[in-house]
């Protein structure tokens, strides 16, 4: 049995030398110490100012708003993976680990 391989999506634009400085930067930024809320903040700010058309700017915003993008779902996937380890073990300090309400809310993860 083959296993069937994905490409994760990318954008048409992903290189324009504008959409990749615009990632760069939301990089860059977050590497900085940015933490993903202020990002989003940002990128929302320049998805609002962004000009009309196929521009560089508009390239550039694009690139940062998709960066952003990204580093936002990695932060909720590391939130997800650390709220399930704490879930965990408060079930094991409980002794409820193998009752069936634990299975239950594990299963659904």
């Amino acid at each position: 049995m083959t296993m069937p391989t994905y490409t994760p999506p990318t954008s048409p634009y992903a290189h324009d030398p504008f959409y990749a400085l615009g990632a760069a930067d939301a990089y860059d930024e977050h590497k900085a110490g940015l933490n993903v809320h202020d990002l989003l903040r940002r990128a929302d700010e320049m998805l609002d100012n962004a000009p009309t058309g196929p521009v560089p700017a508009n390239y550039y915003v694009c690139g940062y708003a998709n960066t952003v993008r990204g580093l936002l779902n990695s932060h909720i996937a590391q939130i997800n993976a650390q709220a399930d380890v704490a879930q965990t073990w408060l079930a094991r300090k409980q002794g409820r680990e193998t009752s069936t309400l634990h299975q239950r809310h594990h299963a659904h993860h």
